[in-house]
């Protein structure tokens, strides 16, 4: 299994996933063995920061398509919140996304393994 998790310190969710920093990818083998690697979100640099900076409304048609890209592989992205334009893009890609009041990285992926 593997699992996205967007974070800004690795050791918690970010508040929102598409403005996150990074994204921890938790990689589970079959053995329950667990990998952490991190991959930086170009899409808060080029969307969300210095003179890019924007924000949205409901009309607005903002594509999260880079970090689907970015993210292809993934079985599931955890996260405290996703907008609507972030849900609809990884709904589409077919990725599945599951809400969690957890802010604890790794409690997040327990309670993932858990379900």
């Amino acid at each position: 299994m593997k699992i996205a998790i967007p974070t800004n310190d690795r050791l918690t969710l970010a508040e929102r996933s598409g403005r996150a920093s990074e994204f921890a990818i938790i990689n589970i083998d079959s053995n329950g063995k667990q990998s952490i690697n991190y991959i930086e979100n170009e899409h808060e640099k080029t969307h969300h920061s210095g003179e890019n900076k924007h924000e949205h409304n409901q009309d607005d048609r903002h594509s999260h398509e880079d970090l689907v890209a970015l993210l292809s592989g993934i079985d599931i992205i955890l996260g405290n919140k996703f907008g609507p334009h972030f849900s609809r893009d990884f709904h589409i890609a077919g990725i599945k996304m599951k809400i969690t009041k957890t802010k604890i990285i790794e409690d997040a992926v327990k309670e993932i393994l858990n379900t």
